[in-house]
């Protein structure tokens, strides 16, 4: 079976510490936080370092420091998700660029339009 559209999108983030991203998460998601990992009833969201990081130009959202990774359960309710979580990061200053199949559903199209002003 063939990945769907709303199964999963990865969040680029420009932070040094993924433990600040995950203390902000935890601050307007409701689950299980345990090890970066919440467990959420749409989604499981997970806070990962970036493994490109050293790799490239932190003026490219490719190599920023942390990812947030977004398993859903496949249904189009992920879309709220991931806009909350886009939009709460970016208000505690973090910012923050969404790459999965619908970007195009997401404010500022998941946070490239913000970055290319």
């Amino acid at each position: 079976m063939s990945p769907g559209r709303y199964d999963f999108c990865k969040m680029f983030v420009r932070s040094d510490e993924r433990d600040d991203v995950v203390a902000a998460l935890t601050e307007f998601l409701d689950g299980r936080v345990e090890r970066r990992v919440i467990e959420l009833p749409e989604a499981v969201v997970e806070v990962l370092r970036n493994p490109d990081a050293s790799r490239g130009d932190e003026a490219d959202f490719l190599f920023w420091p942390v990812l947030v990774e977004i398993e859903s359960n496949g249904t189009s309710a992920v879309v709220g998700l991931t806009a909350r979580i886009l939009t709460q990061l970016w208000e505690r200053g973090f910012p923050t660029v969404a790459a999965c199949d619908y970007e195009d559903e997401l404010p500022w199209r998941g946070g490239i339009a913000r970055i290319e002003e």
